[in-house]
């Protein structure tokens, strides 16, 4: 099993940096991701400065995390400021250095679903019991479960196509997540977004529940995996959660390791503690129960 770098976000211990780089460090975590309102707009001497703090911890810039906004890229939202505000996280990885951009991109528009139609039973199939064909009623094909929300899925596939366009100038690659939708309404928007630089955010909390299994979130996401969140939580009724320490939820860990490593992923898993309430330990529980696997492997 590939040995990931365990990082942790940079939230979760301090909003000042030079704090969290050095509970970092002596956490044993590898990296940080940044959230980028914690950052100052720092000039480019700032920039080498705060390259310069985490060198000296030897601690690597895993990324930075920004939002769209609660109403994301969909009708009524502001979309010319989110682009702008997420241009400028774009415009500061890249002056870090920063391998990718985390965004949670808010609501989404689910993908069309097409219902299966019932097979037409003959007269020859079921037998000369049933009625013959010229006198049974036409029968009625069910309409698709779900015909989609075309101005919906007009507002956030324009505001996607445009950033991608913004980082493919910047060359930053940018993972996507929703909080408030499922992996088909992500794999819709990044398949009709069509940038290279996009992928996806794994959470797997949000796995847990999804309609889509593990088996087909890997079979048809797998390869668009950037960056994986260190997330758990107990899957109750209803799909409803509560978030618990790495290892003592319902997240198959070792299976979900497996899988990231058959999809070719080696890149970072990021401690996100911030819905606990002993941040600090549970980070640490979490970075040892994941490490078991790599060393046990």
């Amino acid at each position: 099993m590939n040995k990931h770098l365990i990082g942790i976000l940079a939230g979760a211990l301090s909003r000042d940096t030079r704090t969290a780089v050095a509970q970092s460090r002596r956490m044993g975590f590898d990296g940080l991701l940044f959230d980028v309102t914690d950052l100052p707009e720092l000039s480019q001497s700032g920039r080498r400065e705060f390259r310069h703090v985490l060198a000296g911890s030897n601690e690597q810039l895993i990324g930075l995390a920004v939002s769209a906004g609660p109403t994301g890229f969909g009708p009524g939202a502001d979309v010319d400021r989110a682009l702008r505000d997420i241009e400028r996280a774009m415009e500061t990885a890249a002056g870090l250095s920063a391998p990718l951009i985390c965004l949670d991109v808010g609501p989404l528009p689910a993908p069309k679903r097409e219902a299966k139609p019932k097979p037409r039973v003959t007269s020859q199939m079921a037998g000369m019991l049933i009625i013959p064909e010229a006198a049974k009623k036409p029968e009625i094909v069910e309409p698709g479960v779900s015909p989609g929300d075309p101005a919906f899925e007009s507002h956030v596939d324009g505001a996607l196509i445009e950033l991608g366009r913004r980082a493919d100038r910047y060359r930053v690659t940018v993972a996507l997540r929703s909080d408030l939708s499922g992996f088909p309404a992500l794999e819709r928007a990044i398949l009709a977004a069509g940038c290279p630089w996009f992928g996806i955010d794994l959470d797997p909390v949000a796995m847990l529940g999804d309609e889509w299994d593990m088996d087909e979130i890997f079979s048809r996401m797998g390869s668009l995996v950037r960056h994986v969140r260190g997330r758990d939580a107990i899957k109750g009724q209803g799909g409803r959660t509560q978030p618990t320490i790495i290892g003592k939820g319902s997240v198959p860990w070792e299976d979900l390791l497996q899988r990231l490593d058959e999809a070719g992923y080696s890149g970072p898993v990021t401690i996100d503690p911030m819905e606990l309430p002993d941040r600090a330990g549970a980070a640490i529980a979490g970075a040892n129960h994941l490490r078991n696997f790599s060393i046990n492997s």
